[in-house]
């Protein structure tokens, strides 16, 4: 498989594919490189290049692994040695209406392959759904390593046309979907000491898109949830981060992009993310609390920083605009850590 797909000028949605102006990259600090290697490419390794990563003993579950990026992560999981639970309640884009056949055909493909999978279609937007994808998962394969929470829904609506409902409705299924299985799953993580936890963000959440208050809302809380449950999971071996993906898929007709579905596939290909999951699933990887943007052949964290700023123990509206250029500036930044009881 070639993950060197070269990429349009500017920088895509990790939903949507929407390109973005060059502002955004350089805010990234991000360069695409047109020759990288599957997996990661020459150029990521310091040194020598790392042992073939296997995931053989592991236990990984995908939620909307049906389709698009959970499909393009189940199948690597798989390949790499892992057991796979494959979570689709397969509903259309919108997170209507269901068909378990989703999950299944991709568990049939897995199994026609060698590997060993199951197909769930709970709904993960329920406590009910979130509990049973786990019980389940316990029940067939006596453990679980990984969690992926990947599934999504999406469309395209102005902030002034939403409504607390329409906001309720992509919640459940962005945070409230990563809850649900994150509480089942949790209990187990800490009882083996042991447990990979991966989120899903956006650039729509991060940095914003228009016509998406809904959606990036919910997943810009996602980062909040994984800062909390990192800290708490750190004491019982469990990691977490959370992935802002690049992959063309459904969701981008639906959100109102207009690009081409052969350019879309051709330029962000969803496997071109999977070998992120598969290395954050792994025991060469130790990272927790991050963030990471993956398109198209290339990975790059991304930070929540602080400028040094400008300090006035009179702080006055006036000193504020005099020195503005201070408080603007994050040259010289700083990236805080988690606040202790009794910061702000």
């Amino acid at each position: 498989m070639n993950y060197a797909a070269p990429l349009q000028c500017g920088y895509s949605d990790a939903d949507f594919g929407t390109v973005y102006p060059e502002e955004y990259g350089r805010a990234l600090s991000c360069r695409w490189n047109r020759t990288l290697a599957p997996v990661w490419g020459a150029e990521c390794f310091d040194s020598e290049m790392t042992e073939r990563i296997s995931l053989e003993g592991k236990v990984a579950v995908v939620t909307g692994a049906g389709r698009g990026l959970g499909r393009a992560y189940v199948e690597l999981l798989a390949e790499r040695g892992a057991r796979v639970v494959v979570n689709d309640l397969g509903s259309d884009v919108s997170g209507f209406g269901k068909d378990s056949t989703i999950a299944e055909q991709v568990a049939d493909l897995i199994r026609s392959r060698g590997g060993e999978a199951i197909a769930n279609d709970s709904d993960v937007s329920t406590p009910e759904g979130g509990s049973d994808l786990i019980a389940t998962t316990i029940e067939h394969f006596g453990r679980i390593d990984l969690l992926v929470n990947n599934a999504g829904i999406c469309g395209s609506q102005l902030f002034e046309d939403a409504t607390l409902e329409d906001f309720d409705h992509y919640w459940r299924v962005h945070l409230g979907g990563p809850v649900n299985t994150v509480k089942a799953a949790w209990p187990h993580m800490v009882a083996q000491r042991y447990g990979k936890i991966i989120l899903t963000t956006s650039v729509s959440g991060l940095f914003g898109l228009r016509g998406q208050a809904t959606y990036a809302a919910a997943k810009c809380a996602v980062v909040g949830l994984m800062r909390i449950l990192a800290m708490e999971g750190a004491e019982h071996g469990i990691l977490v981060n959370t992935i802002s993906p690049v992959g063309y898929t459904r969701m981008h007709p639906a959100a109102g992009s207009r690009l081409a579905e052969a350019d879309g596939k051709a330029t962000m290909p969803v496997e071109a993310v999977a070998p992120a999951i598969v290395w954050l699933a792994s025991d060469i990887c130790s990272e927790t609390n991050r963030i990471y943007n993956v398109a198209a052949g290339a990975i790059q964290r991304i930070a929540i920083v602080m400028g040094p700023g400008f300090y006035d123990p009179h702080l006055t509206p006036e000193s504020i605009a005099e020195n503005y250029a201070k408080v603007e500036s994050i040259e010289g930044f700083s990236e805080p850590g988690p606040f202790e009881p009794g910061g702000t």
